[in-house]
């Protein structure tokens, strides 16, 4: 039999460390982890601007610091995700009705 931690056919010196990355610009940063706020910054010269610091974390709201020029919003895409495939139409809303007291006491 083997020994505990042998036979895996794999050494600790086959895997080469690679150095961690200094930065990462993020295409969309919408989550960022905790450690992640100390050192996040948004690019220079940027039209819109924090109202308070990005390292506080948080909902960020951003100001428009250019409002003469018009804004070049992208439209959402639809993402495809693997089984959830379009499921057609919407249901119907229930018909209304009224909830009272002796509704609620029946359940319970």
């Amino acid at each position: 039999p083997a020994k505990k931690g042998e036979g895996s056919g794999k050494k600790d010196g086959d895997k080469k460390a690679e150095p961690e990355p200094d930065f990462e610009l993020l295409s969309n940063p919408t989550r960022v982890l905790t450690q992640q706020l100390k050192v996040l910054t948004l690019q220079e010269g940027c039209r819109y601007k924090p109202l308070k610091p990005v390292s506080v974390g948080g909902i960020i709201m951003l100001k428009d610091t250019d409002v003469e020029q018009p804004e070049d919003l992208i439209e959402p895409l639809k993402v495809a995700v693997p089984g959830q495939e379009d499921e057609g139409e919407e249901p119907p809303p229930p018909e209304p009705f009224e909830w009272t007291e002796e509704d609620d006491a029946a359940l319970g």
